[in-house]
């Protein structure tokens, strides 16, 4: 286990291991090459443990987990294999391999109950210890979406959904509901009834045939279980509540509405939930992070805040929006609109010209936004500051910010933050909805700049939490455990990146090696797919990405529920009140906020790709197939897999389309070898690509090969010159000889 993970992380891992033989509290300390007060945190450890249960002391005084813990509660997410990965709800969550035929008629987001066997399973990602699913205690997805089909026996629906491979028999149907082959229905899931047996349901909707117009659009929404409208008493509620300010809104705040603050959002946001504000003082600066307030106007147990509360955070679909909170709140009452009296919950932080900050405070104020602006005018203006379009009095207010985000991220990432660079891509719409390009997303300065203001914020916010005695809610990243490690540097071995990796200085030396070089994405991804998930947690743990000690969500409540829990909570901290909320319901929220959040950036991820693939598909019909540049990103037995360096279109160049040689592939050197022409095309090498196929069911593109690779040169560490030097050395003096 690497010495980066938490004690605890290291503990239970040690405990789950196969080969575990209970041991006494020195032996256990020994094995984790614990030194001094290491040894004293790992006794409350063990004591903490055993009063849950978790452990029990054995003969001898030797710790072992408790005959319950071979029993283990987890959340099942299905692999491309058919296979799953199981994550307890542990705290800290630890994850199993499950066969699929180990799965026991659990399919993907369903609660279960899993048995831990005594071997360990290699699987794509890593190693890990196998377990089988003895019973499904909830399921997450109770209705999906699907293609109606029968056969000669019974009706049948072929789920469209990535993770739900099994097919699901129709035992009954809602009465005014025909049955009509070839058309998409969504069928409501029977509770689980056993290992062996077939997925059954009940048709509750008919949602019509392939023709019908955003058919892909709805499905997505079904099979994600999100909804865009609120119910009755929930609209009501939020419209009950008027934008305008009371004597009573404004009672005990800091009145800021002279201040110059702005807000900084993408161009198509839906909500204002964050302004900033900087005036250069003595020493330093005084930077003002201003939260829309909106733990003001809902309620704990409200019918807002329950309706909050279930949809976790707001979803931002290619083409789409889906709010947390009614649009009356979101877009107007709670909204940092520019020009208008607004409610705030601010972070005052006073920084010294490196950009350390000196000492902060929270207050709860009224702003009024002097300017909306978005990312890429802000770029615009940084880039060419003679022809921007923003007031000219704003452009020292910006000057300032610019150079005062340069220092803090300077600082930030010296003191260990990992500094992956990962592009993102958007598309443009008509009016239709139809894509007209795909681009990567740019503003680079204008976006740090935000992001590092808010880390500060929420850095703050956290530290003044941790703090208090009271439970708190916080963002957590746990270091990656050793195989993880090893992945990760097999990945970029692929890549021609041969550099130790173990550490987050090792993983930045590799991404400052790289940048700007057309390595550089597909080695930041070879990273971030060996990172664990950032999760939210009530243990105030490190977080390894950003290299905080202690790191929470408060800067965004209009979309994200953790954040106004997070509000309440620093709420009854200041004033010195009891907590609204009991360590319990805080471990309940964080565990159900980490899956509505990976359920929305699944939902974003399949949105987008969607929309990517119908775009292609056009370009197909119309007979613009490329070429295109694109960077060979893995190898498998049946083709090469490669990224387009534009829109990061994923697909496959299948063998039969490299060429008239017969090629044979390396899948374990990440390359593949022309039998005649001996040419070698292999990961991280740039290719020129034309579109062959779209496949929009499976959601799959095929390329050709168009013209031969460029080669690439490989990027290699100190060890590897001396080696090759040695080599030479050796060459030479035996042709002297």
């Amino acid at each position: 286990m690497t010495r980066g993970a938490s004690l605890e992380t290291r503990l239970y891992a040690l405990f789950s291991r196969p080969d575990y033989r209970p041991l006494k509290h020195h032996e256990i300390a020994n094995v984790l090459h614990l030194k001094g007060g290491e040894r004293s945190a790992l006794r409350a450890l063990l004591r903490k443990g055993k009063e849950e249960g978790r452990l029990s002391i054995l003969r001898k005084n030797r710790w072992a987990l408790s005959q319950n813990d071979r029993l283990i509660s987890a959340r099942i997410s299905m692999l491309p294999n058919g296979g799953a990965i199981a994550t307890s709800t542990a705290d800290p969550p630890l994850e199993y391999f499950i066969g699929r035929s180990a799965l026991a008629g659990a399919i993907h987001g369903d609660m279960v109950t899993l048995e831990l066997f005594s071997r360990r399973r290699r699987t794509d990602d890593s190693q890990r210890q196998e377990a089988k699913v003895v019973r499904v205690t909830a399921r997450r997805q109770r209705a999906i979406a699907g293609r109606l089909m029968r056969n000669r026996y019974f009706w049948y629906v072929i789920p469209e959904h990535s993770r739900i491979r099994d097919n699901i028999r129709v035992r009954s149907t809602e009465a005014e509901i025909e049955l009509i082959e070839h058309h998409y229905v969504v069928v409501e899931l029977e509770a689980w009834s056993g290992a062996g047996e077939l997925l059954r349901g009940k048709v509750v909707e008919d949602l019509g045939d392939e023709d019908l117009p955003h058919l892909r659009e709805i499905i997505l929404l079904r099979n994600r279980d999100l909804v865009k409208t609120f119910d009755d008493d929930v609209t009501a509620a939020a419209r009950a509540r008027s934008p305008e300010l009371s004597s009573d809104d404004l009672r005990d705040r800091e009145d800021c509405r002279e201040l110059l603050s702005l807000t900084i959002d993408p161009a198509t946001a839906h909500d204002f939930d964050d302004a900033v504000s900087l005036i250069e003082a003595p020493g330093g600066w005084e930077l003002g992070v201003h939260i829309a307030d909106v733990s003001h106007f809902v309620a704990v147990g409200s019918p807002i805040d329950r309706e909050a509360e279930k949809r976790g955070n707001s979803v931002y679909l290619t083409g789409d929006f889906i709010p947390m909170l009614p649009p009356h709140l979101t877009a107007d009452v709670c909204s940092l609109r520019p020009n208008v009296d607004r409610l705030a919950f601010s972070v005052w932080l006073s920084l010294n010209h490196e950009g350390k900050v000196i000492r902060h405070r929270v207050a709860q104020t009224v702003i009024n936004s002097k300017a909306r602006l978005n990312y890429d005018e802000v770029q615009e203006h940084f880039d060419n500051p003679s022809a921007s379009n923003i007031p000219k009095g704003l452009h020292d207010t910006l000057r300032a910010m610019r150079e005062l985000a340069h220092r803090v991220r300077a600082r930030r990432i010296k003191a260990g933050a990992l500094n992956l660079s990962m592009p993102e891509v958007s598309c443009d719409l008509d009016a239709d909805g139809n894509v007209t390009a795909i681009r990567k997303r740019g503003a680079p300065e204008a976006y740090n700049l935000i992001e590092e203001f808010m880390l500060l914020a929420n850095v703050a916010v956290a530290e003044r939490l941790a703090a208090g005695k009271a439970p708190a809610l916080y963002r957590i990243h746990d270091a990656p455990d050793e195989e993880q490690w090893e992945e990760m540097r097999s990945a970029l071995q692929l890549l021609g990146i041969n550099h130790p990796v173990n550490s987050k200085e090792y993983l930045n030396e590799i991404c400052e090696q790289i940048e700007e070089k057309p390595v550089a994405y597909s080695a930041n991804l070879a990273i971030l797919r060996n990172l664990k998930r950032a999760l939210y947690s009530d243990r105030p743990s490190e977080h390894f990405g950003l290299g905080f000690p202690r790191y929470t969500h408060f800067t965004s409540p209009i979309r994200r529920y953790p954040d106004l829990l997070v509000h309440r909570l620093l709420k009854a901290e200041e004033a010195h009140r009891r907590s609204p909320y009991d360590r319990d319901a805080i471990r309940r929220l964080a565990l159900h906020c980490s899956e509505t959040e990976r359920n929305a950036d699944e939902a974003e991820e399949e949105s987008l790709r969607r929309k990517c693939m119908d775009y292609y598909a056009a370009l197909l019909k119309k007979g613009e197939i490329g070429p295109y540049p694109a960077l060979v990103t893995g190898v498998l037995s049946r083709g090469l897999l490669v990224e387009l360096t534009d829109s990061l279109q994923r697909g496959l160049i299948p063998m039969r389309a490299l060429g008239e040689d017969f090629f044979e592939a390396n899948p374990e050197r990440g390359l593949v070898v022309g039998r005649r022409s001996r040419r070698t095309i292999r990961v991280g090498q740039t290719v020129e690509v034309e579109i062959l196929r779209v496949d929009i069911e499976r959601g799959q593109m095929d390329f050709n090969l168009a013209s031969p690779p460029k080669t690439e040169r490989r990027i290699v560490s100190e060890s590897d010159k001396s080696a090759s030097a040695r080599r030479r050395r050796v060459r030479h003096r035996g042709r002297a000889r």
